[in-house]
């Protein structure tokens, strides 16, 4: 039997840049519209095998997280445990970081109940008692301070650049007690308590 010329015995194979379904022969014509709806299908074809398999390969996988996040639920964060102050809290504006140390403090932001701003303390300096609300600071320059905690004590601190933390409320006091002019960024967050 002849086979005409526009037509040809082609191997689907699509590692030599061809048309590849399962390893068929399949006599295909050649430029003709019909040859290019049949690889649209054998595309299409094997496009919904790939996302059938992937499908398949997601569902276990996300069956298996379920199965060993049992194993992982330990909490790893660490926290410091005391006294909660947080609903003691009373602003009084006589005891304001800004007002009692305004001297050694310069006001960058006061907005939406929060104040920022940068603390210079120079050494042989000494801050009067004060109250915080929530804060924290971000020190820029270092140096080593005594700081005197209302229900906690004296405590020395050799502060770094870059050292940063987090408080709740508090009243305290402190002088520069080393060499070097210490200087740090704080935040004030002056939030409602409840009762």
């Amino acid at each position: 039997m002849h086979i005409p010329e526009r037509w040809q015995l082609a191997y689907l194979d699509t590692s030599q840049n061809s048309e590849q379904l399962y390893g068929h022969f399949l006599t295909l014509p050649k430029n003709n519209f019909s040859s290019l709806k049949i690889k649209t299908m054998l595309q299409m074809k094997n496009n919904i095998n790939f996302f059938a398999l992937i499908s398949i390969l997601f569902l276990f996988s996300c069956n298996q997280s379920t199965t060993t996040s049992a194993k992982n639920d330990m909490d790893t964060t660490s926290t410091v445990t005391g006294k909660d102050t947080s609903s003691e809290f009373v602003y009084n504006p006589a005891m304001d970081p800004l007002t009692v140390g305004a001297a050694f403090s310069k006001k960058l932001g006061d907005t939406l109940n929060m104040k920022m701003f940068e603390v210079t303390i120079k050494p042989g300096d000494s801050v009067a008692i004060h109250t915080h609300p929530d804060h924290s600071f971000y020190v820029l320059q270092g140096g080593k301070i005594e700081v005197n905690i209302q229900g906690v004590g004296v405590k020395i601190f050799d502060l770094k650049p870059g050292m940063g933390w987090i408080s709740g409320p508090l009243t305290d006091f402190g002088k520069n007690i080393g060499n070097t002019t210490v200087k740090w960024l704080e935040v004030d967050v002056y939030r409602p308590r409840g009762k």
